[in-house]
């Protein structure tokens, strides 16, 4: 308690305390910057296996202090195993887009399509996790390794997830840890649109084997990069390469990820932007719009998410720094681009 009581006088002024069971609730005032001075009594706290919040209550501040819930350790034998069953779903999903290609004459090899749509995709969602995980380590917030989730049909996944073992400090730690994911996956998967476009098949609409192709919706940006590197004739027809289909895939990813509801990337990037209730009534409304757009899986998912409150960061009272206010309309024009102009323009 001396430790505890000595680090919080440092920063704060102590008008008053309470004591229940192990936890105490500090009203204070603070001495200088209230972020940086709750951040020094958190990393302090926080060797001793001590967590903290900072609240706003009735016009007062409160430093709330008590142990620290356990970490589990990850089983890392779980993670690679996912890992190891993704690559093969990923593979077998590749070769079924392969195949009608190989059939038709259009590719030489469907085992070099299969391989390479597994690596694009693979990567893709690989980075943007790797994305959060860069986010958590400059935060020093301990996460599981991803978990890829295979699945052995349509996309061959279901992308994966890091399980965050802490809360985020503060609402710059919850904003970095949405936006970082979706940045760096954004970036990975332009990258194989220009590749996979390059790969991809123009051929005279009369040669096309309509029966076996696919049409998909595709985003805004995929067609800004095939308009680029590429002069369809009107009587002509582009079949995509499966490394395409999977940068087609990883912006629908990035899409629904940056959606600001629940406890999606974007969900964290609106919940450190416009604090707890406001973006409670952000996460019904955009789940609402995610089902009108066609994916009404996806809104049930984020509508049960909506019906409890995300937790927020320990530091709830703190603001948000204006460079991450600004990087919100960049992250608004990526949620653009990997929409579908159908649906949202």
């Amino acid at each position: 308690m001396e430790g505890t009581w000595g680090i919080i006088t440092n920063y704060f002024i102590v008008e008053e305390f309470e004591v229940h069971g192990d936890t105490t609730i500090f009203y204070v005032q603070p001495l200088g910057d209230v972020k940086n001075s709750f951040l020094k009594v958190y990393e302090y706290l926080k060797q001793y296996g001590l967590t903290v919040y900072l609240r706003s209550f009735k016009d007062r501040l409160r430093l709330i202090i008590m142990p620290k819930p356990r970490v589990k350790p990850s089983k890392t034998y779980i993670n690679i195993a996912l890992l190891i069953l993704t690559i093969a779903t990923t593979t077998f999903v590749g070769y079924n887009l392969s195949i009608p290609l190989f059939e038709v004459g259009l590719m030489s090899n469907p085992f070099i399509g299969a391989l390479s749509f597994s690596i694009a995709i693979m990567m893709i969602i690989g980075l943007h996790e790797l994305g959060h995980k860069l986010a958590a380590g400059r935060w020093n917030i301990q996460t599981s390794p991803p978990y890829f989730i295979p699945v052995p049909f349509f996309l061959g996944t279901l992308g994966a997830v890091i399980v965050n073992k802490e809360t985020p400090p503060n609402r710059d730690a919850l904003y970095d840890l949405g936006a970082a994911g979706p940045i760096l996956g954004f970036i990975v998967s332009i990258l194989f649109a220009f590749i996979g476009i390059s790969m991809s098949y123009l051929i005279p609409r009369a040669e096309a084997p309509m029966e076996r192709i696919v049409f998909y919706p595709t985003p805004i940006l995929f067609e800004l990069i095939t308009g680029i590197m590429l002069k369809i004739p009107k009587d002509h027809i582009l079949i995509m390469h499966p490394v395409a289909f999977a940068s087609w895939v990883g912006m629908i990813i990035t899409m629904l990820n940056l959606m600001p509801a629940g406890s999606l990337d974007g969900g964290h990037v609106a919940r450190a932007l416009f604090g707890g209730r406001k973006h409670q009534i952000i996460s019904i409304i955009i789940a609402w719009i995610t089902f009108l757009i066609g994916y009404p899986l996806m809104a049930m998912i984020m509508l049960l998410f909506s019906l409890y409150p995300h937790p927020g960061p320990l530091d709830d009272f703190s603001k948000l720094t204006t460079s991450r206010k600004l990087l919100a309309l960049p992250l608004f024009a990526i949620l653009y681009l990997c929409g579908v102009p159908g649906w949202i323009r």
